[in-house]
């Protein structure tokens, strides 16, 4: 059953853009973890045992496909639910400056946020990790232009409704 007075947040692109470094900063930890943990494994005596091919394939399988896929994955998700929740609220369009000084906040704290990111994956520590990390270290390099573009797109679909700000009761005065 849809709702007469649905409402829009033009905070959509900084909480798309604070779920995506924390997912890949947490992600990439977890891979590093889950390396050293393979290290151990691979360096003892544990690799003498039978089960040992099957948990380095079961490792290796994680670490360069799972990881990786999921937080790509999980990124669409969240872009195709805020083209979801564009197409489905509707905002009057003098709200339109609001959502335009939001999203410039957002690709200006994208900057920086890819900033960090790129300062944890060039730590001489983790940069091995990261040159097998691609997916996700693309997305963040390139995370300004990915919010522009989401950004706008939503914007088109947001005010470009038709009858995109009224009640959804047409009246004349004839």
């Amino acid at each position: 059953m849809l709702k007469i007075n649905k409402k829009g947040s033009p905070t959509d692109m900084v909480l798309l853009l604070i779920m995506l470094f924390f997912l890949a900063v947490s992600m990439f930890i977890a891979l590093y973890a889950n390396t050293k943990m393979q290290e151990i494994i691979s360096t003892t005596v544990l690799n003498e045992s039978a089960a040992y091919e099957s948990i380095n394939s079961s490792f290796e399988y994680v670490n360069s496909f799972v990881v990786q896929r999921g937080v790509v994955l999980f990124f669409a998700i969240l872009c195709i639910g805020i083209m979801i929740s564009s197409f489905l609220v509707r905002v009057h369009p003098i709200f339109i400056f609001i959502y335009i000084i939001t999203l410039g906040v957002a690709i200006f704290v994208s900057m920086y946020l890819a900033n960090t990111y790129e300062m944890i994956v060039t730590n001489a520590t983790l940069s091995v990790i990261a040159s097998k990390y691609t997916m996700v270290t693309f997305i963040m390099q390139h995370v300004a232009k990915i919010l522009l573009a989401v950004g706008a797109m939503s914007f088109i679909i947001l005010f470009g409704k038709i009858g995109g700000g009224g009640s959804g009761s047409a009246t004349s005065d004839i």
